[in-house]
């Protein structure tokens, strides 16, 4: 199985393809999160529960070219320019 990124490594890799002006939404309905706890890798993950939106802003007047993230796509993360 190749290596899949972690949530964080996806989180960074978006942000990185986001520019000026773009507003990122997202819903979320009564979602839990599994966090592993790096002070404590023996132990019980952290839960993080999300019931709400969450939003991401960018300032600036440099848009991302055409940006769109498939919530399908079987590659965590994957992120592909419209054509």
């Amino acid at each position: 199985m190749p290596d899949q990124p972690s949530w964080a490594d996806t989180a960074a890799s978006l942000l990185t393809r986001l520019s000026g002006g773009i507003e990122l939404n997202c819903a979320f309905d009564q979602m839990e999160l599994q966090v592993p706890n790096q002070q404590n890798p023996a132990g019980p993950p952290a839960t993080w529960r999300l019931n709400g939106t969450l939003r991401i802003r960018t300032k600036g007047d440099a848009p991302a070219n055409g940006l769109t993230i498939s919530a399908t796509s079987a590659t965590p993360g994957a992120a592909s320019p419209r054509g």
